[in-house]
């Protein structure tokens, strides 16, 4: 059956209403004609990603890119000359962030260097992309807030869906009472993958080109392994996988199908999370869990998290995704399409809409005229420190195997013997200084 659709001027007048709207933050705007100077910091799979993201809009000038493993600058600085830009070559971020002829950073490093790097670029008087997850801890998140609103910044966080109009509909459907009284939402990832996992190789010396102290960074020294570094060009980075660098498949995939029922919602947080899982599966290093379920109860609402990686239900072929479940009907989005399933007898018309355009390029877009008219992007810093915070709570109740309980008002639960995991664990060197 075809649904009908939504003609393409409606649509685009509702979705530019459904954008995250704000005041403006103070300082001067780039002038439309002039090139905004943009360096990139961390390079890897991600990160060249949004490089290619960013040559492809108007008036980007790739200006420097930085990585502290050679093979990544040098493949990346080759791909951006290739494309008529002539960035320098840098090894260490700080000389990013002290080049004054730099307007953006975009950072793609690993996770637990996400608020640091966002904080110093602040400060430094530069607008930044971030990738998500926001943080690696809930306390790390708040600052990154925070300098973004001393320094009057535009912080655009990489959770790219909620750029994409097929998402924005969707939420708009949730919004506007279209489905009725939404009591559920489940929100999923799905993968089948070898029990080998990607093994348990021993410590070994770092290789050429690497500085592993910098990689590390704000992480807790520890010899070099290939899976905790495991930033490699054909592989899924297995960074990922462990506590001091990240928080597994909830706060990678997580954060942007929970992301996704936050806008849905106005941005509330959860009350509480509920959490059990382990590593059913993986016979390999990794230390997150390779099966979770984890349970948020909202005010009026409950949403689910799902993850497994040895089965994806053979003849699923949409593996990550969210659904609203209302009284009178289903609303389903993931990647490539928006569908709304009436109930029974609700009277409601069906509804399907595919993607329009790369939610990613449109992320981009909306980052580089954020920074020319000084609006507050698609994905401000503010929403994904909140959609991190609600990821990093799951894994909060599996790791300490409690119910938490969210208290807004003071930013942490009210179990004290859960708040240890909601600190970092910072090298004091690179502790997260006042903004």
């Amino acid at each position: 059956m075809r649904f009908p659709r939504t003609p393409r001027r409606e649509f685009l007048k509702t979705a530019a209403g459904s954008a995250l709207l704000s005041l403006a933050p103070a300082g001067p705007a780039v002038a439309a004609n002039d090139r905004i100077s943009v360096a990139f910091v961390g390079v890897g799979t991600m990160g060249t990603d949004n490089l290619r993201a960013a040559m492809a809009q108007q008036g980007v000038a790739i200006s420097a890119i930085c990585d502290v493993y050679q093979p990544h600058l040098e493949r990346a600085v080759a791909l951006a000359r290739r494309n008529n830009h002539q960035p320098q070559e840098i090894a260490d971020f700080r000389e990013v962030l002290a080049n004054p002829s730099i307007d953006a950073v975009c950072v793609s490093t690993p996770d637990h260097w996400h608020p640091y790097i966002t904080v110093e670029a602040c400060k430094a008087g530069k607008d930044v992309y971030v990738e998500k997850p926001a943080c690696v801890s809930i306390d790390d998140g708040w600052p990154m807030v925070d300098a973004a609103r001393k320094h009057a910044r535009v912080v655009q966080a990489g959770t790219w869906q909620r750029s994409g109009q097929h998402f924005q509909k969707a939420c708009e459907l949730v919004r506007n009472g279209s489905i009725g009284k939404v009591t559920m939402c489940k929100t999923w990832i799905y993968s089948n993958q070898p029990q080998a996992g990607i093994g348990n190789p021993a410590n070994s010396p770092v290789p050429p080109g690497l500085n592993w102290d910098l990689w590390q960074g704000p992480a807790p020294a520890r010899p070099f392994n290939p899976n905790r570094f495991g930033v490699y060009p054909n592989a899924y980075s297995y960074f990922r996988f462990f506590w001091d660098y990240a928080g597994g498949q909830l706060t990678d995939s997580g954060v942007h199908m929970l992301d996704i029922v936050q806008m849905a919602f106005q941005e509330r947080m959860p009350l509480a999370a509920t959490a059990l899982g382990g590593k059913f599966w993986f016979q390999d290093d990794t230390e997150t869990p390779d099966t979770l379920q984890v349970t948020y109860e909202y005010p009026g609402f409950l949403a689910t998290w799902e993850h497994r990686s040895n089965n994806t239900e053979a003849t699923k072929s949409r593996l990550m995704g969210v659904s609203f479940h209302g009284t009178l009907g289903t609303v389903y989005v993931d990647r490539t399409l928006c569908r709304l399933t009436p109930e029974a007898g609700s009277g409601i018309p069906p509804f399907e809409m595919a993607r329009v355009s790369d939610p990613h390029l449109l992320h981009w877009a909306n980052f580089i005229d954020c920074v020319r008219t000084r609006k507050r992007p698609n994905s401000d810093i503010e929403t994904c420190v909140r959609s991190s915070a609600t990821s990093i709570l799951g894994n909060v109740s599996y790791r300490s195997k409690l119910r938490t309980d969210w208290d807004e008002a003071r930013r942490t639960v009210a179990q004290p013997e859960a708040r240890r995991l909601l600190a970092p664990h910072s090298r004091p060197e690179w502790a997260l200084k006042p903004s």
